[in-house]
């Protein structure tokens, strides 16, 4: 929009009478995108769970890295900034951290859902007895395993029970203290008590015979593990104050496990090993260790089947609770285990440049820190993060169907999404992702297409949204979610089975062992699915637990049909690098063997990546252009390990708004009079696109810019969004036309999180204030109409709408000059009316010579005074 006002002189003639209109004009303002962002806590080092922001991506590459041996060296690296993400074991580090480095390494130490155990062989008589476990039990001091084993509580808290107090605050059952307190307690008198009591075991001249022979007794830890070791001699310690005999033995992991773990376990005495990333629900991780007696050594209990069971399907959270706090009582009273440690997550993160770590202060279930959030400091879509782990966790493959490790799971994780997520401050919570909503209804009964009923059963409808897409441009649909479920085998359904035109042999699957161990079978009364439109998809449930519901939705990551749909699983289960075609914040850049690290890179176009990451201002009735870059992804057979970027070219692209935050219009597509905002976008290269939308009649506020590219690949249609952000402002002045000698013009910024920058009247900088109003800010600004010259002046503002920078110049007039001459003009006029009026009323009793004179007499008097009038305005 180009100025716009009158020119006039500054002279004016007596008796003219002038009629001026002055326009306010707001200068031609383009959309600008900037990297000042308007995001709560943006340049933040350390967020906590409930200031997380579910958005991704944020930052521009991520390295998960393998390359070093030990944690002292991640150690090392890390206070060098050679990496930024490290976990640490060594108490001493974590001490120097806090106290040397707490500048440059934040260290975030934090209760995890993870536990440690001794175990006991249940295929042995001796040690598959409960007395030979609460002797055990009793030699143990938790004060000592706390301060000497776990390093004063740095590594984690001796709480010898089955649920920690701590990190499961509302599932803990205080009944399991007291008993442990009186039957389990370290207790050197009563440990030696209960070993009496185990048949066989006999105590002569104080030395103990097990059958007649010296009773000698193994415990196995893993080699290198310091605080097994550690563990290893104060129980050693302990048995020999009752003149029993322990002797430490180092093994591999690997073997521990073994001899844990095989029938007919009875290879061992004691050993000792953890669970893991349990997850939120006790219930559910309970009755996965102890419903199989391969996780205890064997150990095998019918009421605590039972109790896991009705646990386990309780139909509400709080029902759950309560039987699993039964569940609880009853295992601390049987001992399958001796708990000894429920463990802390221990990360250090390096500080300097990078803004947005996540601190997990009340607990997770496997880091201290959580990286969703994190980015460059003032910067998004930025950087290069390295995240290490040590170099004999590196992932077996990167393939979404056979990965089960913690350490796959990471990268994965990048790059494909579930249905719905926990909230990281509310674990037991469900919250949408790729789902949009959805339905749970309990207690059904009802005939399945198949001719299966269900009785009590429950119905989950999950409608998913629209504008996921896979990095080629296939859209994610319930066809996706749907083949997932049936391929991972969530229900264990064995058999040979036929699904979405591919048969599959469940029972030579397990038997060979080409499952995804982490979830097949993990909703066992899943019983149908049935994909009623593209983008819905019901799930048929043989019970009603609310697990049912939370797994469905948020335990396993989708697969893409399109992709996999046509491969065997024992195919692709047996692939290290599967066509990493993938919908997440992150796409697969590169797994480099000989440097040991596993890249991905930043997916632009992701469905829940944050609009305002890409802002831009206008003001309402600018137009606003944007320009974007559309590009699809597939995957490099020839080398069958990498992507190709495509350039989309020939699509029809559309442009268009949605309210984000405009007062009294809920989130969904802006229209203009009754019709949808919205143009076609022109392709101006390749893969380059640009449109252009009038903002006139838009009220100020916050919308998203959505572009959308529609192109067809062999018949099939795919689709690719793009996202932005556009803050609408408004600009007025008080007035527009200066009467008075001095005043204050005000110009009024409508718009979200206004800051004005600078203020410049005819481009010289002035001073100015500001006042904030409930939907913008007043600028005000001194103007001295009677000191300056009558005529046009233009106002500039320098300001920020949501952290985008703009500017808009207004024009007004000083017309207080000649306000002041017509006023005066005007009152002149009135005398002399009044004085033709006086000299008409004489006009009959004087001659006429005498009136003429008269009046050639005020003629000259008007004139003199119009002549100075005219002089003084000079």
């Amino acid at each position: 929009m180009s100025k716009s006002y009158f020119r006039w002189e500054s002279q004016v003639r007596a008796a003219l009478v002038m009629a001026v209109f002055f326009l306010i004009v707001v200068s031609a303002v383009s959309a600008i995108p900037t990297f000042s962002y308007a995001i709560t806590n943006f340049d933040t080092p350390i967020l906590t769970p409930a200031q997380t922001r579910y958005n991704e991506p944020w930052v521009g590459t991520i390295i998960y890295l393998y390359a070093y041996t030990t944690h002292t060296d991640e150690y090392n690296a890390l206070i060098a900034g050679k990496i930024d993400f490290a976990t640490l074991d060594h108490a001493d580090q974590i001490r120097t951290l806090l106290t040397q480095y707490n500048n440059t390494v934040y260290t975030a130490i934090a209760p995890v859902e993870s536990f440690g155990q001794l175990v006991f062989a249940f295929g042995n008589n001796l040690t598959a007895n409960i007395n030979f476990r609460y002797a055990i039990s009793s030699l143990i001091n938790t004060t000592e395993v706390t301060t000497y084993v776990l390093d004063d509580g740095l590594l984690g808290t001796d709480y010898p029970y089955y649920v920690s107090p701590t990190i499961y605050k509302e599932w803990f059952n205080p009944a399991v203290v007291a008993y442990y307190n009186q039957y389990e307690s370290y207790n050197l008198t009563r440990a030696a008590k209960y070993l009496s009591m185990v048949p066989g075991v006999t105590h002569v001249d104080g030395k103990w015979l097990y059958n007649g022979v010296p009773l000698k007794l193994t415990f196995l830890y893993p080699s290198g593990d310091t605080p097994a070791q550690k563990l290893a001699n104060i129980l050693q310690e302990a048995a020999s104050e009752i003149n029993l005999s322990i002797t430490p033995v180092q093994t591999t992991f690997g073997t521990l496990i073994t001899d844990a773990t095989t029938p007919p376990y009875n290879d061992f005495n004691i050993t000792s090993f953890g669970w893991i990333s349990l997850g939120p629900f006790p219930n559910s991780w309970l009755g996965a260790i102890y419903s199989s007696p391969a996780n205890t050594g064997g150990f095998s209990n019918s009421t605590v089947a039972q109790l896991y069971q009705k646990s386990f399907n309780a139909p509400t959270l709080a029902q759950a609770i309560n039987e699993t706090k039964q569940l609880e009582y009853v295992l601390q009273v049987e001992e399958p285990y001796v708990v000894f440690v429920w463990s802390n997550a221990i990360q250090g993160v390096y500080l300097p440049g990078w803004a947005n770590y996540i601190y997990m202060n009340k607990g997770t279930p496997v880091y201290a820190v959580n990286i969703m959030d994190v980015h460059p400091i003032n910067s998004a879509l930025n950087g290069t993060f390295i995240f290490s782990s040590v170099s004999s966790d590196t992932p077996r493959h990167q393939n979404p169907y056979a990965s089960v490790s913690l350490y796959a799971a990471n990268s994965l994780g990048d790059m494909y999404d579930s249905l719905g997520i926990s909230p990281l401050n509310n674990p037991t919570q469900i919250s949408p992702w790729i789902a949009s909503n959805w339905t749970y209804d309990e207690f059904i009964n009802t005939t399945l297409p198949n001719g299966d009923k269900l009785v009590n059963g429950s119905i989950l409808t999950v409608n998913l949204v629209h504008n996921d897409t896979w990095i080629d441009g296939v859209p994610v649909t319930a066809y996706d979610v749907n083949f997932t479920v049936w391929y991972y085998d969530l229900a264990g359904m064995m058999g040979v089975n036929t699904f979405d035109g591919l048969t599959v042999n469940y029972t030579y699957l397990v038997d060979q062992g080409f499952i995804n161990s982490d979830v097949f079978g993990e909703i066992p009364s899943l019983v149908w699915t049935k994909v009623t439109s593209p983008y819905q998809i019901v799930f048929y449930f043989n019970s009603s637990s609310y697990l049912d519901e939370f797994y469905a939705l948020t335990g396993y990551i989708i697969m893409p049909w399109h992709v996999y749909g046509s491969l065997p699983p024992q195919v692709l289960f047996q692939e290290k690098i599967a066509p990493l075609i993938s919908s997440g914040p992150y796409m697969f850049s590169t797994w480099n063997v000989p440097a040991q690290e596993i890249v991905v890179t930043a997916n632009p176009h992701y469905f829940r990546i944050d609009p305002a990451i890409f802002p831009y201002a206008v003001i309402s009735g600018s137009p606003f252009t944007y320009t974007t870059n559309f590009t699809y992804y597939t995957w490099n057979y020839n080398t069958n390990d990498s992507l190709i970027a495509n350039p989309v070219n020939g699509a029809t692209a559309y442009l268009y708004l949605k309210y984000l935050n405009v007062s009294g219009e809920p989130y969904g597509n802006v229209t203009v009079n009754g019709a949808q905002l919205i143009t076609i976008m022109i392709q101006v290269s390749p893969g380059v696109y640009r449109g252009t939308l009038s903002t006139t009649g838009l009220q100020p506020g916050v919308y998203e810019v959505v572009a959308k590219a529609v192109w067809t690949v062999n018949g099939q249609q795919r689709m690719e969004y793009s996202y932005a952000e556009l803050t609408v402002g408004a600009l007025k002045l008080s007035t527009n036309v200066v009467t008075t000698p001095s005043s204050m013009l005000t110009a009024t910024i409508e718009g979200q999180n206004v800051s004005v920058n600078q203020v410049m009247l005819n481009g010289v900088p002035v001073t100015y204030t500001t006042q904030t109003t409930s939907n913008g800010v007043n600028v005000v600004v001194p103007f001295n109409a009677s000191s300056e010259a009558d005529g046009p002046y233009t106002l500039t503002v320098d300001y920020t709408i949501s952290g985008v920078p703009s500017s808009s110049t207004l024009t007004f007039s000083d017309n207080y000059h000649f306000a002041t001459l017509q006023n005066e003009t005007a009152l002149l006029s009135s005398e002399i009316a009044s004085l033709h009026n006086s000299i008409s009323s004489v006009q009959s009793s004087v001659s006429t010579a005498f009136t003429v004179g008269i009046i050639g007499i005020v003629v000259a008097i008007i004139a003199i005074i119009v002549a100075a009038l005219s002089l003084r305005r000079r």
